[in-house]
């Protein structure tokens, strides 16, 4: 039954969003219509349709043309669990395709509360500026005085400014003001939208921050029924098996020398990954992966067990972070909590607060390099979050220059009286620096490993572990193949918060939606089940992102995304009418690719990551992934077409998008 207070109303989005033209100082406020939100929702989906249709094709993504959007999701704000991301949208620099990141914090809450879905920047004005939108407003302010802050600086600068505790800052730092192609925008000091390069974006706009304060309600059409989701929601969320707490207690200790010896490892399941987060963060499954082989190890050509060992991956590792934390923190409406702030007790941020670093942080500084020095790592991770850079990139970029050293494709000379080499730990910090003041070789590292390698050329691009441009997440495409189809085959790149045959078992997608069954069941093979059901968990990690939700609430629990969506807007739409919308935000991603001219054949992996040359040794000897096929397979599924990359024309009139990419 719909509440009396909102009878007749529609809920969950604002019905606006903006246009800001940096250029000139124009605003323009949009309103597409409830039918657009049906169609869409609001997050990825809402900013790859708007820009899709404004956006000329071919542009410079560091050009004045190039917009760069702040979307919010459909469920943000409404009380819906897991709904605190905010979503960051443009043409990828790094890949030039479609490029897309999100974070959490509340940012995305606040931005709504502004009366704005998502706010879109285009121009270039004549000198730096910072945006302040509250609900009575947009101004566009001068920010000289901030160019040059790291974010931690720039968010005090302008909370201060404005003289409000509350306001949400999302921001850059230096390389983002730098226009290195793997920066990241920033909030809540740390927390970062770091992936396809939109710090770059942000930066060629001379646009230091983006502050909004709201004060605008979300509407929720049946406020009775979204009480009743979450009660029942949390009354199984909060259940937890003996077994899960038991094994959550000896993760590492116990379970990781386990497997050291005896080389089984244990299968994912939703309630004991909800466990190890709840206690640990992201950080808790790193000794595990380390040796099971889902951690690259020395650039993707070494093996856990012997290069870096349990007593290794330990030290960076659950208990070994957990101590160092100072206190747990949630993201706006999630009952986890992963997040932790840590007192920095050594380096140059001494003294100090910081973000905890999350696996791929830990991976990338980690296994990646043959580090275990968490101070380090610490050190290198506040680097990176106060510059805004991404992590994995910067891990992936040391790893490729020290390789190319070892190999003598370049020589002590390229790096200016510094000596990195594996485990270097002073090094590995200078790197860094270097990467995020584009000093030296740092300069060249700064655009990314594909990029790079083209310049040095000399057999460097063997070194060069990356799909489309963009390094390599910390999960091994050889372990579980479902991520080799991530990486090469979506339309953002070398990505792994999209599926995997992992995240499959956890969303249990065919189980919440008809038509992933019908998928399952029409698929022949092992091989063709598994990417079917590839298939349909990326469709509905679309869906999320549509709405806003952090994809740890689809692996840990039975997310109510369909139960939420319906009680919030009013609308009464199938499980599958919503998975439908989930593939329709995926095949505009991934026409806008096609349409900036990017190719299947431009987007391939690195050949270590699919096994070409096999290991000798551990948990991957001898593994190769027929990419080729799983690719073709899932380009079927999807109605991609082999040639272009992009989905078939019969594909975009069958999901209504035809209109958003018209022939020239």
């Amino acid at each position: 039954m719909i509440s009396q207070k909102n009878a007749g109303s529609t809920g969950g989005f604002m019905g606006k969003y903006c246009i800001i033209d940096l250029s000139t100082g124009k605003t323009e406020d949009v309103k597409p219509g409830e039918e657009f939100y049906k169609k869409y929702l609001s997050g990825y989906g809402l900013g790859a349709a708007v820009i899709s249709e404004r956006q000329k094709p071919g542009i410079d993504a560091l050009g004045p043309e190039s917009h760069l959007g702040f979307c919010s999701g459909l469920l943000t704000g409404t009380g819906a669990y897991f709904s605190g991301r905010f979503m960051v949208v443009g043409k990828s620099p790094l890949t030039g395709g479609w490029g897309d990141a999100n974070s959490g914090g509340s940012f995305a809450r606040e931005l709504k509360r502004t009366g704005y879905d998502a706010v879109f920047f285009t121009g270039i004005p004549d000198k730096p500026v910072w945006v302040y939108i509250d609900d009575s407003g947009i101004e566009i302010r001068d920010a000289i005085d901030l160019w040059g802050m790291d974010t931690v600086e720039t968010e005090e600068y302008i909370r201060n400014e404005i003289g409000d505790k509350r306001v949400q800052v999302a921001c850059i730092g230096q390389s983002g003001e730098k226009l290195s192609r793997i920066s990241g925008i920033v909030t809540d000091g740390g927390r970062i939208a770091a992936r396809s390069g939109l710090g770059a974006v942000m930066g060629s706009k001379k646009l230091k921050a983006l502050a909004v304060r709201g004060n605008i309600n979300v509407s929720v059409v049946d406020t009775d029924t979204m009480k009743k989701i979450n009660s029942a929601f949390m009354k199984e969320f909060k259940k937890s098996s003996a077994s899960d707490r038991l094994t959550v207690s000896l993760a590492n200790r116990v379970f990781s020398r386990f497997i050291y010896h005896t080389g089984i490892s244990v299968p994912a399941h939703a309630s004991l990954f909800r466990e190890i987060l709840k206690k640990y963060g992201t950080a808790g499954n790193l000794a595990y992966s380390a040796l099971i082989g889902d951690m690259p190890i020395r650039n993707w050509d070494g093996v856990g067990y012997t290069d870096f060992t349990l007593d290794s991956a330990s030290k960076i590792s659950d208990e070994s972070i957990v101590a160092r934390q100072k206190k747990k923190y949630a993201c706006q409406g999630c009952p986890i909590g992963c997040g932790g702030i840590i007192d920095i007790k050594s380096g140059r941020y001494a003294g100090s607060e910081g973000h905890k670093p999350e696996y791929e942080s830990l991976g990338a500084f980690g296994g990646l390099l043959l580090h275990d020095d968490l101070d380090a790592i610490i050190e290198a991770n506040e680097l990176c979050n106060r510059a805004g850079i991404d992590t994995i990139s910067t891990g992936g970029a040391i790893a490729f220059a020290i390789e190319c050293l070892e190999k003598g494709i370049l020589s002590p000379s390229d790096f200016d009286g510094i000596e990195p080499g594996w485990g270097k730990s002073a090094e590995i910090i200078k790197l860094t620096e270097m990467i995020i003041n584009r000093e030296g070789i740092g300069d060249l590292l700064a655009d990314g490993v594909r990029i790079a390698s083209a310049k040095i050329g000399k057999g460097s691009e063997a070194c060069a572990v990356h799909a489309g441009g963009q390094e390599l997440p910390m999960h091994d495409s050889r372990l579980d193949p479902g991520y080799a189809i991530a990486y090469q085959c979506e339309p953002t790149p070398g990505r792994h918060t999209i599926s995997s045959y992992m995240y499959t078992g956890l969303f249990r997608t065919e189980k919440k939606f008809p038509r992933a069954k019908k998928m399952l069941r029409g698929a022949k093979g092992k091989d063709g089940k598994n990417v079917a059901l590839y298939a349909a968990s990326s469709f509905y990690v679309q869906l999320m992102n549509g709405c806003g939700m952090c994809m740890f609430g689809g692996m840990t629990s039975d997310l109510p995304v369909v139960e939420y969506l319906n009680a919030v807007t009013g609308w009464d739409l199938s499980a599958d009418d919503y998975l439908t919308t989930g593939e329709r935000i995926l095949q505009v991603r991934k026409a806008f690719t096609a349409r900036e001219g990017v190719r299947p054949a431009d987007q391939r992996l690195n050949d270590r990551a699919i096994g070409t040359i096999p290991m000798t040794a551990g948990p991957l000897k001898g593994v190769t992934v027929d990419i080729n096929g799983l690719q073709e397979r899932y380009f079927t599924l999807a109605g991609w077409d082999s040639a272009t990359g992009g989905p078939t024309e019969e594909k975009m009139r069958e999901m209504g998008i035809e209109s958003l990419f018209p022939k020239n």
